[in-house]
């Protein structure tokens, strides 16, 4: 009898210590992901110059991002085609200002290669933008962008707005006189009126995220444009 009542309280400060436990572990908290109608992720990375940028920094004005691969022949396209550059300055011309920032995930070479031919090819088109450097991919998969180019659109409220296509003109047949959905996007802002589309399934090559292991964690694959 006396083993009995020695055991049974021995056990219940145990069950007791153990609860108390649980109740005070810290639960492991999820990385929130960007989603249209809610506030933008916030960010912090460096351009090709060497220059931070933080999304704070642009409190209260329009922001757009891009993500951006000069090798790939549809964002290439785009900004060969002067759709891209013609889009910076119409959007310079706004009444409110706009932000436009190239994000570059890219890191199936060198980082110091895709910083080198990613500022070329900016610097040879006399396009000066900041190309934002996500050689590890945080900001890329934060984002979740798919495509390159992989537009997204935040508002002066820091809310995402738009996510998708650059335009509906995936073969590059009309160049820059492509309507693109940005501008439609700012023009509506700018009007308060309600963003429509918010969301277009982007279209280009896949963004070449920095390998997870053996498969390797990569975005939606793209063919070269067509004729």
């Amino acid at each position: 009898m006396f083993k009995t009542l020695v055991l049974i309280p021995t056990f219940a400060a145990i069950c007791a210590v153990s609860t108390a436990q649980m109740s005070i572990a810290p639960e492991k908290e999820e990385t929130k992901v960007a989603e249209v109608g809610e506030e933008a992720p916030a960010f912090e990375l460096k351009d090709q110059f060497g220059k931070t940028h933080k999304l704070s920094d642009y409190e209260g004005k329009i922001v757009v991002l891009e993500w951006f691969n000069e090798a790939c022949p549809y964002c290439k396209a785009v900004w060969d085609s002067d759709l891209v550059p013609k889009l910076i300055n119409t959007l310079g011309e706004q009444k409110k200002e706009v932000v436009y920032l190239t994000i570059n995930s890219t890191a199936n070479k060198p980082e110091e290669k895709v910083l080198e031919s990613g500022a070329e090819f900016l610097e040879e088109l006399k396009v000066t933008v900041p190309m934002l450097m996500d050689y590890d991919g945080t900001v890329g998969h934060l984002y979740e962008a798919k495509t390159t180019p992989h537009m997204f659109v935040i508002d002066t409220e820091g809310v995402l707005v738009y996510s998708g296509a650059i335009s509906d003109d995936r073969r590059n047949k009309e160049g820059d006189k492509a309507e693109t959905y940005v501008l439609q996007v700012v023009t509506q802002l700018e009007a308060g009126e309600e963003v429509s589309p918010s969301y277009v399934q982007p279209w280009g090559c896949s963004v070449k995220y920095k390998a997870v292991g053996k498969s390797g964690k990569r975005g939606r694959r793209g063919g070269k444009p067509k004729g």
